[in-house]
């Protein structure tokens, strides 16, 4: 297996991934144009995991800062790997990519937010060693 920078050719792949692993509703479309929007700025990162050049998983990170956290923080934005490469060691490689990039660029933390139905990406993350540090809420001001 390979980490690996994403580029544009990821986008259906990732797309897929988003879709059938993390349940969310993303066109290609939209994926691309948030994507473009992303690169743009330079505080986004996306790497991506391969097999045999195949694409099983992908992080999206976000590089900002947080008043209770001093100095830069990385934000996990999204992290998926396919369901047959589930428990390979594929999402510990994209994690252990993503601390790499974080040291790099003198981040303090990692942070994710993860679903409350999400229990098996709860115990990853724990094993990660991430902690539980709060409650992360919502509220969508458009649809």
């Amino acid at each position: 297996m390979e980490v690996r920078n994403f580029n544009a050719n990821d986008i259906k792949e990732i797309c897929k991934l988003i879709n059938e692993e993390l349940g969310y509703s993303v066109s290609e479309e939209d994926l691309n144009d948030k994507i473009l929007q992303m690169r743009e700025q330079k505080s986004y990162k996306i790497f991506i995991a391969t097999e045999n050049g195949i694409v099983i998983g992908f992080i999206g990170l976000q590089i900002c800062l947080a008043f209770e956290i001093p100095g830069k923080i990385t934000r996990i934005i999204a992290l998926a790997v396919s369901k047959n490469f589930q428990r390979t060691g594929a999402g510990s490689k994209l994690i252990q990519e993503a601390e790499h990039y974080s040291k790099m660029n003198d981040v303090s933390a990692i942070l994710v937010n993860s679903g409350l139905m999400r229990t098996t990406a709860h115990n990853f993350y724990k094993k990660q060693n991430f902690y539980k540090k709060g409650f992360s809420f919502c509220k969508r001001l458009k649809k």
